[in-house]
């Protein structure tokens, strides 16, 4: 035997020697490395394993809708009222009858020598007050400056330029008006950021507002230059507005407002550029003329504030059985629960609003509601006639509303009283729809027709007994009181939520489920909770958008869909995201203001509230900001790779995330994987805090090596994180994997040779075939004393090989090693 022979399994075995004398103990696959990546998330949940490469398998608190950023959950805002039962809530939005006046509430001023890319931060606090604006004006000493060389954020949050008035060669100096409505309460800072290039010098004013017009804030801006040391502009204004008036003037100079003005700042820079602001009550005129006792070349800009009117005064009512609630919402203090009118004996519809009124079916026990005053508690007035649910429709050139009947439940009545107030003149064209062992739960018109949802189907209108059955192999036997609750109207479609399903009808054509249990490419996990046998409980839709709860248990999922454009790959006829976990709620509504409203519905009344996202003008959930809770956990879980052979494993090496944005300690990334079927995700390595590339290594020999791989993100948030100022996003995810090296050994099988082994061929034979595929075994090179390392075998055959003196029977096993660092 040799002096140190190889040893495999702590036995020692001689190994072959080649025809030119060299050991066949041979690397013949040397591994090689390649990353799994994860940057595009927009085609969808449901992915389980890769298929598309653009989707993932569930969010909860991720909205991953946008390609190119995974970001945190549009930011709710919540108010419990436990008062809220656990059916379905209806919502009705309506414009106080009442404005507001326009007040003044706070200034603030600054002033400083700013560096390119430097800022200038000023401080100001603002009253929590309704229907406010913050405007702040900026005085620099440079006579031109696109609106992009300067730009302004308070409390963390983009402010949007509303003017500048250029300075001219010769007359050095430049005003530049910002504003932002609604904005954060108390005291936070308004940060200027120079952009220009060189150094300048800055002063700035900010001047805060309540009372504003939310819709059409400002009249018509004007603005003037000149050298004659007289700066006047002339504004068209109207009683009950504010002037707001910036100027700037060349130099250091002495500044006094003028007539009927009020001087809000005014200071200097050096000797470089002086700066004031002015305000000035609508009713005196708007002449704007501030006096120079010194200096002579200006620059001034100034625009009328408008008050809040009635029209820019949205209230929320939100039926829920007896009670009638009115909320208001501000963006930055959330919801009020501003007055509740009970309606005894009451169990509110679907409302309408017709002829400018809303009217809320009550049901068999009491007269509808009609709404004459939006703003007070007592504004609902009974209507006279009693409905459980309620629809316009629009009968050829006969408007009409529709009711259904509050006594024979699957009967539908037309009212062509709707001119003034509705009266009870239910006579026309009433029609019994389906049989009667069913009730009518919704109804909603769309494309000049009515369609009714029932316990067991959707059913097209006929007020002359013509109407049909849309949905007509939908399973009787899962008729259900909830069954078309929620339905909604949707260009050409018709969308059903039923016990089994979500059913889409296209007028004139037919009907399909459409729900997520109908995504091909998503299955259960059992490790991993999905609600795809949940129920969709509601829907509504923004611009081409829907929105719709899927709830399961006591959770409600919120899910986003759309329908696929020009240039998305084939597929499911809905593109849908899971965005938001919630406590079960039965009720959606969007205002005119693109903000979706959820009523809770859970059985903890501690968490039965109404809440409210901001979603963007196009009904998107690309907003700026406003992302994720504070104090709460995002997840989410991406597809499945298996990158080589199915029966083949890799060494998962590195776990690298890319992030940009709002990073800090209040925002914790934690990395994880499930390996194969693995009952839990394993983290790697410590979170993640801060924006840029960051890398996690797997320890070498622990939990690092698996057939198929999942990874799992979980954004861990403080209590102090500000999720209304607050962005961090995700630009990719990568798994760098390694494959195995193949390492080749030959034994010779001689028994002349293995006999100084304690061996016959037949032996060493036997007991290598018995560690094929048998796990780890450990392994030490010829010559080695002290060095092992671990692989498995995975192949022993019989083999011929070259030796100097022809050719020999050997024993080839071939071996799987992960490479050590």
């Amino acid at each position: 035997m040799d002096e140190d022979p190889a040893t495999i399994n702590g036995q020692p075995y001689p190994i072959a020697l080649g025809e030119q004398g060299q050991t066949l103990w041979e690397t013949t696959d040397v591994a090689q490395e390649r990353d799994e990546i994860w940057d595009d998330w927009s085609l969808g949940m449901g992915e389980t394993k890769r298929e598309t490469g653009r989707g993932y398998l569930f969010a909860r608190g991720f909205d991953p809708s946008a390609n190119g950023a995974l970001r945190l959950s549009p930011h709710y805002q919540a108010h419990n009222n436990t008062a809220l039962t656990t059916g379905y809530g209806y919502m009705m939005e309506d414009v106080e009858t009442t404005g507001s006046t326009l007040t003044l509430d706070a200034a603030s001023t600054g002033k400083g020598s700013v560096a390119d890319e430097g800022t200038l931060t000023i401080s100001h606090t603002i009253a929590s007050q309704s229907e406010r604006l913050l405007a702040v004006g900026v005085s620099v000493d440079i006579q031109v400056a696109p609106p992009i060389e300067i730009s302004a954020t308070y409390a963390g949050v983009a402010m949007t330029v509303l003017g500048i008035r250029d300075g001219t060669a010769g007359n050095a100096h430049h005003v530049h008006l910002f504003f932002l409505r609604a904005p954060a309460t108390g005291t936070n800072d308004i940060v200027i950021t120079n952009h220009i290039g060189s150094t300048r010098a800055f002063v700035v004013g900010a001047e805060s507002f309540y009372g504003v017009n939310q819709d059409d804030s400002f009249g018509t801006a004007v603005s003037a230059l000149g050298t004659n040391g007289t700066p006047t502009v002339t504004v068209v204004t109207a009683s009950g507005e504010q002037i707001l008036a910036v100027l700037a003037v060349e130099g250091a100079a002495t500044i006094a407002a003028g007539t009927n003005e009020t001087e809000r700042w005014d200071d200097t820079q050096g000797s470089d550029v002086s700066g004031s602001g002015y305000t000035q009550a609508g009713s005196d005129g708007g002449v704007i003329a501030p006096s120079l006792t010194s200096g002579s070349n200006w620059g001034i800009f100034a625009v009328p504030i408008k008050p809040s009117s009635t029209t820019s005064r949205s209230v929320m009512w939100i039926g829920d059985t007896t009670k009638l609630y009115r909320y208001t919402y501000d963006s930055d203090t959330g919801l009020s629960l501003d007055g509740t009118q009970t309606i005894a004996s009451g169990v509110c519809g679907r409302p309408e609003k017709t002829n400018s009124k809303w009217y809320a079916p009550m049901g068999s026990g009491t007269n509808a509601r009609r709404l004459d005053d939006a703003s007070s508690d007592s504004g609902w007035a009974d209507a006279g006639w009693k409905a459980n649910h309620l629809s316009n429709f629009q009968k050829g050139v006969q408007p009409t509303l529709a009711r259904v009947n509050s006594t024979t439940a699957n009967t539908v009545e037309l009212n062509d009283d709707t001119s003034g107030n509705v009266g009870d003149t239910w006579t026309n064209e009433s029609e019994a729809v389906g049989d009667s062992s069913t009730d009518v739960t919704d109804l909603v018109e769309a494309q000049g027709q009515l369609f009714v949802a029932k316990e067991d189907s959707l059913f097209a209108f006929g007020s002359e007994a013509e109407s049909f059955n849309a949905i007509p192999f939908l399973n009787r036997g899962k008729a259900d009181s909830d069954n078309g609750k929620g339905t909604i109207a949707f260009g050409d479609m018709i969308f059903y939520p039923s016990k089994g399903n979500w059913w889409r009808y296209r007028i004139g054509r037919g009907a399909l489920p459409v729900g997520a249990n109908t995504i091909r490419s998503w299955r259960p996990i059992a490790r991993i909770d999905s609600p795809k046998a949940g129920r969709v409980a509601f829907a509504v839709y923004v611009e081409e958008y829907l929105y719709y709860l899927l709830n399961d248990g006591e959770l409600s999922y919120l899910i986003q869909a759309r329908l696929r454009r020009e240039g998305d790959p084939a597929g499911h006829e809905l593109i849908q995201h899971s965005v938001l976990t919630i406590p079960l709620s039965k009720g959606l509504g969007v205002d005119s203001k693109n903000r979706l409203w959820i009523k809770g519905a859970s059985t903890d009344e501690t968490t039965r509230d109404i809440r409210v996202i901001e979603l963007a003008d196009d009904g998107s959930l690309d907003k700026d900001k406003r992302r994720g809770q504070a104090d709460e956990d995002h997840i989410i879980t991406f597809d499945e790779r298996n990158p080589g052979r199915p029966q083949d494993q890799v060494q998962l090496r590195h776990f690298t995330v890319e992030t940009e944005g709002d990073w800090d300690a209040t925002t914790s990334l934690f990395l994880a994987v499930f390996r194969d079927d693995s009952q839990f995700a394993v983290s790697v390595g410590s979170t993640v805090t801060s924006t840029g590339v960051t890398t996690r290594n797997w320890t070498v020999g622990t939990d690092d090596t698996a057939y198929r791989f999942r990874p799992l993100l979980l954004l861990a948030t403080t209590s102090s994180y500000t999720p209304k100022s607050s962005q961090p996003d995700i630009l990719r995810v990568i798994i760098g994997i390694r494959f195995p090296e193949i390492v080749r050994i030959v034994i010779p099988a001689d028994d002349g040779v293995l006999d100084g082994y304690g061996l016959t061929a037949i032996d060493a034979e036997q007991n290598l075939r018995r560690l094929q595929n048998q796990g780890v075994v450990t392994f030490r090179r010829p010559g080695d004393t002290t060095t092992t390392f671990s692989a498995e075998i995975f192949s022993v055959t019989d083999t011929m090989y070259a030796t100097k003196d022809g050719f020999a029977h050997g024993i080839q096993l071939q071996l799987r090693r992960w490479i050590t660092p």
